[in-house]
């Protein structure tokens, strides 16, 4: 393999890393954003759940 054909390999790796890392940090953040959703919903359910206490507690 001559010194062009090495380099040209060595590039394709490092790309292919990159790409690799890449994919690896889409799919990290797709799960933060869907536990940021999640965390979102539980805060609103906590919320309306304390709210429709105090209504149940004022009709009591």
């Amino acid at each position: 393999m001559n010194s062009k054909e090495q380099k040209r390999l060595a590039t394709t790796r490092k790309q292919m890393e990159n790409a690799k890392e890449q994919i690896d940090l889409s799919s990290e953040l797709e799960q933060n954003l869907e536990n940021l959703g999640l965390q979102r919903r539980m805060k609103q359910l906590e919320l309306e759940s304390k709210f429709l206490k105090n209504q149940n507690d004022e009709l009591l």
